[in-house]
């Protein structure tokens, strides 16, 4: 249950800028506004923003929303404000998203080095389906493809009421 003293909002706007400014903000290997662009002509495209009631956009997450599926794209939180479970409750409303839009699945892929990554994603309950040697070029290295089966979240909830 969340607390009514909540500092942290939702922005659904597919804000290309926006989602750009972030990214360099979270990342040193950021992606350019270019590509947020390009993305944000996609119909499946989403872009979403957790933002702080305060200091402004703190956290996102870029996915594709492709009934039955779900691929993640890039999340990142500010290095402010990591290790609050901001990532966690993002994947966790991306979970709501895809249930109430018919999706069974949510797939990523996480460069294999990044071990915190790959531990929340497999504490979120995704799986690793297959690791794909030198996918990565900058910097190098190989990817995890990762999957969550949403059937087994939605019953889950289920069982809570």
């Amino acid at each position: 249950m969340k607390s009514d003293m909540d500092p942290f909002l939702w922005n659904r706007q597919n804000e290309p800028e926006a989602l750009a400014e972030l990214d360099q903000r979270c990342f040193r290997k950021c992606w350019k506004l270019q590509e947020y662009i390009d993305l944000s002509r996609k119909k499946p495209f989403r872009g979403w923003f957790l933002e702080h009631s305060e200091k402004g956009p703190c956290a996102f997450l870029v996915f594709f929303l492709i009934p039955p599926e779900v691929q993640i794209l890039r999340m990142g939180v500010h290095p402010e404000f990591r290790r609050e479970g901001l990532a966690s409750r993002m994947l966790d409303e991306l979970d709501q998203e895809a249930i109430a839009n018919q999706s069974h699945s949510l797939w990523l892929d996480v460069q294999a080095e990044n071990v915190p990554a790959v531990e929340l994603y497999k504490k979120s309950g995704f799986t690793e389906i297959y690791q794909r040697k030198g996918y990565y070029q900058n910097p190098p290295g190989d990817a995890v493809l990762m999957k969550k089966n949403l059937h087994e979240v939605a019953a889950s909830r289920s069982d809570e009421y």
